[in-house]
């Protein structure tokens, strides 16, 4: 994005071509970011590789030492000698070779890389001696008959700094010779050891890291095309141009109009756009693809990729290819009739690709509009551009206000648009635009005659932004289109409106796969700003969608592979998995395991399935409507599977909303009914607690000992508590969490209470959830010989349940081993054993279930019934 004004360039020689532009000199290229993310993560394999994989690393270092004595015999320098050579030759021959060539800049930026390496080796050494483990300082090391010491090489360090510090695409000849004798250097010094292996392989990485630092701070050589590269890149397409002339925010927010072919801000990050005039007068737009920024293209679409199931495989990993699909998409999408510009000519020029296209009228976008100015006629006209799209195969993908524009002066959306009278401010570097009747061709005959396609007649709407689309694209992305669709039209008119336009564009079998698309991820960050509250409006298309066909259902449908809430759970798990790995002694466990009696293991596995039963009675007292007992029984098992990648408690209610919709219930009063069973269930989990400290008697209070770690603890909760109270941020925070949890479940809560059975029959089943659960755990502790009060092992099974709870891992795996073991320990049990107890008691109430769930997941999805 340019941000300077513009700088009059001199014609260029006899061209006579006037430039106004802005030229970067320095660029910070991305992939040089990348490749200090890449060097420090294989700095950290390799030392993950030296410590868990020592004996594959000292085996590959000892067949590279068996080369020792052969290469001894046909070395006649010593490796002293060539270790100075390898010091001394490369900076002094790329310097001398920079200097001369009057690049200092880059000398000094390799001047800087090369220090960062040496600091960097000697700060690794530190660091691994002081703080590694001691089989990292052993693999790092080189053993000699005196003493053992570790070694990463500074020297490659700095020539390795150095070397990537300077390079450019086309490889001087004193690089290319400095890399060859420092890679010799390298091998020699492995196979004389006068360095380990891995030792070797961190300083390689340490230097190419320091380099990528130097050239990413500092800035490289821009190798972009501009002023008479490009004019003759632009010449050897077939265009004589006369002015060129590079359009950026500045001056759209400068002159407050639209000048030809300005799309959104997003744009001028990924591309350079000029306006360009030729000899005949014609304005054409030409946007140039640079390949510094292609890297970051290419990461965003392979994140959109791996985020979105909408999405092809097809990445394109060149500049050339990014080229070629824009002009696919381009011709495409006019042959089937929709108003985009047409590319003209394709040509490249140093690291960049040159794109010329028809130019856009002065137009406004979608989101300049006024509400008053978006008509049906508009919004129809808009739908049918994109259906026309679809019926050839190609999605957009990322439909956002700007994509579209309006024809200022055009009959569609308002009789006159505010500035329809006025183009003339649309200036070229300072000139006049040329004048309509001084031009010899339309823009019509221009693209005719360029691409073989009719120019689609008027052109008052325009839609752009097609380089991102999906060629041969999938039915879901289509549906996202329309999602896509109804949300855009949603930030200019009311939901009924905008609902009342795709009725009119899609069938009725096409409406009803729209609903369960209406979500976040589905709607492009444009889009959602201009909802406002994006959550609370899509929600209301969902209900107003529902209200109008009854029929349809708009549960949200799984649309993404991974996202930020994936990520983070995946790294709560793994913290999790090491947390309840390290916390108890393995040989223990073990030993806890050989001694332990599988019977009553079998027996706690049977107690877990007891409580299937109480879910399924406490799922069909609040039903609003009837289900077989089989069905709600199976529903459950499953609620086993989805708990694999949902929170605790969370798996069951997704289960239960589901099998309530499939059976034409609607959403808000399925998802109710959900919050209702889980306020049921906490509070038959509190009332069940003071329900057996009654019933046990005073001998099982004696013989439960309430320990000063389980006062630590519960004093703690009580001191949070109170904190999240007394503060407001906080105690809101809680509010609207709540509240709207109680708004939900409260009319239902009021229709059971004029069912006495039906609200005996849900607490029934919570209580015999409860008591199956502490009857599982309480057998798992027989298992091992352990004797645990009924009181204590409902305790620790509530304690855990609750930490589960509160720690949004799946099933709340970690959290609730590392507390019910913590808990245990702390009523006097060996650590090993009651780590054992956990373990199986998770075995037998969380990891069976999986697989049994899946086959009832897959049962009940091919009856329809999920």
């Amino acid at each position: 994005m340019s941000t300077a004004p513009a700088v009059p360039a001199p014609p260029t020689g006899d061209a006579g071509v006037g430039i106004q532009d802005d030229p970067a000199v320095k660029v910070r290229n991305p992939s040089d970011l990348l490749g200090v993310i890449g060097c420090g993560v294989g700095i950290v394999l390799v030392c993950l590789m030296v410590v868990y994989a020592h004996n594959t690393t000292e085996g590959m270092a000892a067949d590279v030492r068996a080369f020792a004595v052969l290469l001894q015999r046909i070395l006649f320098v010593p490796v002293t000698v060539l270790e100075m050579i390898v010091i001394l030759f490369p900076p002094i021959a790329v310097g001398l070779d920079l200097l001369t060539r009057r690049h200092p800049m880059a000398a000094l930026q390799g001047l800087i890389g090369a220090i960062g390496g040496i600091i960097l080796a000697v700060a690794l050494v530190f660091l691994i001696g002081e703080l590694g483990p001691e089989s990292l300082v052993t693999g790092l090391s080189i053993h000699r008959v005196s003493a053992s010491s570790l070694t990463i090489p500074a020297y490659v360090s700095a020539i390795t700094a150095l070397l990537t510090a300077v390079a450019t695409p086309v490889s001087r000849r004193s690089v290319t010779w400095s890399w060859n004798l420092m890679w010799v250097s390298v091998v020699v010094a492995v196979v004389t050891t006068t360095a380990s292996l891995p030792g070797m392989a961190i300083a390689l990485l340490a230097g190419r890291l320091m380099g990528y630092v130097a050239r990413y701070a500092l800035g490289v050589a821009s190798q972009r095309a501009y002023g008479p590269t490009l004019v003759a890149g632009i010449q050897r397409s077939g265009f004589t141009p006369v002015d060129i002339d590079r359009v950026s925010t500045v001056q759209v927010e400068e002159t407050g109009c639209r000048l030809p072919g300005v799309q959104t801000p997003q744009f001028f990050l990924d591309h350079r756009l000029y306006v360009m005039k030729t000899a005949l007068g014609k304005l054409y737009n030409v946007i140039v693809l640079d390949g510094d920024r292609q890297v970051m293209g290419v990461i965003t679409r392979i994140w959109q990729y791996l985020r979105s199931r909408a999405i092809e495989g097809r990445t394109t990993l060149s500049l050339r290819q990014t080229a070629e699909r824009t002009a696919l998409l381009s011709y495409t999408v006019r042959s089937a009739g929709v108003s985009t510009p047409a590319v003209l000519a394709i040509a490249e020029a140093d690291d960049s690709m040159i794109i010329i296209r028809e130019v856009t009228e002065p137009s406004l976008s979608f989101a300049e509009l006024t509400p008053e100015q978006v008509t049906d006629d508009l919004l129809d006209t808009m739908w049918g551009q994109v259906r026309q799209a679809h019926r050839c195969g190609i999605a957009h993908r990322a439909l956002t206000p700007d994509c579209f524009r309006v024809r200022r002066g055009s009959g569609a959306g308002a009789t006159s648009l505010p500035g329809s009278a006025n183009t003339s401010g649309l200036t070229m570097g300072g000139r006049p635009a040329m004048e309509e009747e001084n031009r010899p061709f339309s823009d019509e005959a221009v693209a005719e005659a360029a691409t073989g396609v009719p120019a689609v007649p008027g052109k008052d709407l325009w839609v752009l932004g097609w380089e991102t689309g999906d060629v041969a694209s999938s039915e879901l992305a289509q549906r996202i289109d329309w999602a896509q669709m109804v949300a855009l039209i949603a930030t200019k008119v009311d939901s009924a409106r905008a609902l009342a336009s795709a009725s009119r564009a899609l069938s009725a079998a096409e409406l009803a796969g729209l609903g369960p698309l209406l979500q976040i991820p589905a709607v492009p960050k444009p889009t959602r700003d201009g909802l406002g509250d994006a959550k609370e409006a899509l929600a209301q298309l969902r209900t107003e969608l529902t209200q109008d066909n009854p029929d349809i259902t708009v549960q949200p449908e799984q649309i993404t592979r991974i996202g930020i809430r994936s990520v983070v759970m995946t790294v709560l798990v793994t913290i999790a998995i090491i947390i309840v790995l390290t916390s108890f002694n393995l040989a223990e466990v073990v030993q806890a395991l050989r001694d332990s009696d599988w019977r009553w293991a079998v027996a706690s596995f049977g107690a877990g399935l007891v409580g299937f039963a109480g879910a399924a009675l406490a799922f069909l007292a609040f039903a609003p409507v009837k289900f077989p007992f089989w069905k709600a029984y199976l529903a459950q098992v499953a609620a086993g599977f989805v708990a694999l990648a949902a929170p605790a408690g969370l798996g069951p209610a997704a289960i239960n909303i589901r099998l309530m919709t499939k059976q034409k219930v609607p959403a808000p009063v399925a998802a109710a009914t959900a919050a209702l069973a889980q306020v049921a269930n906490i509070i038959v989990v509190v009332l069940a607690l003071v329900v057996l400290t009654v019933a046990t008697g005073s001998s099982q209070l004696i013989s439960f000992e309430v320990t000063p770690g389980i006062l630590i603890a519960v004093l703690i909760i009580v001191v949070i508590v109170g904190v999240v109270m007394i503060v407001p941020k906080s105690r809101a925070w809680v509010s609207g969490r709540v509240t709207p949890l109680l708004r939900q479940t409260w009319p239902r809560l009021a229709e059971l209470f004029s069912s006495p059975y039906r609200l005996a029959l849900g607490v029934l089943g919570n209580v015999v959830v409860v008591v199956s659960y502490i009857t599982a755990f309480l057998w798992a502790a027989y298992a091992f010989g352990r004797d645990i009060p009924f009181l204590g092992a409902a305790m620790v099974y509530l304690v855990g349940t609750s930490a589960g709870s509160i720690i949004p891992t799946p099933g709340g795996m970690g959290a609730i081993e590392v507390t019910e073991t913590a808990t245990l320990v702390s009523i006097g049990l060996n650590a090993g054993v009651a780590a054992s107890i956990v373990l199986l008691f998770r075995l037998v109430t969380y990891w069976i279930r999986v697989p049994i769930g899946w086959f009832a997941y897959r049962w009940l999805t091919r009856r329809g019934d999920l």
